[in-house]
């Protein structure tokens, strides 16, 4: 964790500067500072990690109208991506 004093703020990074943040006066994280496209990546990554285990698969079956937006989904990644 990296900190920086500044205008008599004290900045952390709980990931190595891919975010940063001004610390609090009570040590707490405060307002975001910065957050680097990488760190935007990951956050939807997680974001998106459960659109695609067993209960995702569940719900699609169950709601027909998300199983019929997830198959577009796949035919327009697979027109982009190309078929491997």
């Amino acid at each position: 964790m990296r900190k920086k004093r500044s205008r008599n703020e004290i900045y952390i990074s709980p990931d190595g500067g891919e975010t940063v943040y001004v610390q609090k006066k009570d040590g707490s994280r405060g307002r975001l500072v910065s957050k680097s496209q990488y760190a935007k990546d990951i956050e939807t990554i997680q974001d998106e990690e459960d659109m695609v285990n067993e209960h995702a698969v569940k719900m699609r079956r169950k709601y027909p109208a998300l199983g019929k937006a997830w198959r577009h989904y796949k035919t327009v990644w697979h027109l982009v991506m190309g078929e491997r």
